[in-house]
């Protein structure tokens, strides 16, 4: 399914308005079915479903059972997806959340993990240099502007790159993605776009990720959570600077 779609519209500039071909960044519904059952819908953009889906189900922890992604069944049709799964478990929805993220997304998240500690070192030269790569990758944010993205990386370069109209979801992608292909991410760093919420701050600490980085600043929230936890959190990169905001033990100068 494409990621994008083209459009007519008007465009003024220099005084002027004209016609022009403008493309969209698609969005879908993602309808998710466990055990034949209609649980919840996402909006998303159409790339990287297998890798949502599990991330979701992850960072979410509402399935109380077994369940495997592999075999997870993914149907097209037309602007929506279904998505298929079975468990032998059940399903928590008892504490559903309205975030205030992108696409008014929906959270199950209630338990905050232990605090966790690490000897992950990074320097602060190498954290400047990730994040020049990782701004220059995403291609579907270049074409339409309106994209979230996060990556995966290590110390030396960007592992995988996903993309989306909302900031949770492309954090779930990454988390799929690192599930699916074996990819522990207790020595690994997450790159987002956008601002770091409570929510993702969760997402990745339950993951025992060492740092979150981002361009734009981080909740007041996200900063507590980070400080419980044992999360550093990086916010307003921007040229050669930055705001270490939790545990600057892993930045090395």
């Amino acid at each position: 399914m494409d990621s994008v779609v083209t459009k007519k519209i008007l465009k003024f500039k220099d005084n002027q308005i004209s016609w022009v071909e403008d493309i969209i960044a698609k969005e879908i519904k993602i309808k998710i079915f466990v055990n034949e059952e209609e649980i919840i819908s996402l909006s998303a953009t159409p790339l990287h479903i297998k890798e949502l889906v599990t991330g979701f189900f992850l960072t979410e922890n509402i399935i109380k059972g077994n369940w495997c992604p592999y075999e997870m069944e993914i149907i097209e049709d037309k602007d929506e997806v279904k998505v298929k799964m079975y468990s032998n478990g059940y399903l928590d929805l008892s504490e559903k959340i309205l975030t205030s993220g992108c696409m008014a997304s929906y959270s199950f998240l209630k338990t905050i993990p232990p605090k966790y500690e690490d000897n992950f070192k990074i320097s602060a030269e190498r954290i400047l240099n990730l994040f020049r790569e990782f701004q220059k990758k995403s291609e579907l944010y270049k074409t339409t502007g309106c994209i979230h993205y996060c990556g995966l990386a290590d110390k030396e370069e960007i592992i995988f790159l996903a993309e989306d109209i909302g900031r949770h979801n492309a954090v779930d992608k990454v988390i799929g993605y690192a599930f699916l292909n074996k990819i522990a991410l207790e020595n690994k760093i997450i790159l987002v776009s956008g601002r770091i919420s409570f929510e993702m701050v969760l997402k990745v600490g339950n993951f025992k990720v060492p740092i979150i980085v981002s361009r734009t600043a981080p909740t007041s929230l996200a900063i507590e959570l980070a400080e419980k936890i044992g999360l550093t959190l990086i916010g307003f990169l921007r040229g050669n600077r930055f705001n270490i905001y939790t545990y600057s033990y892993r930045i090395v100068v």
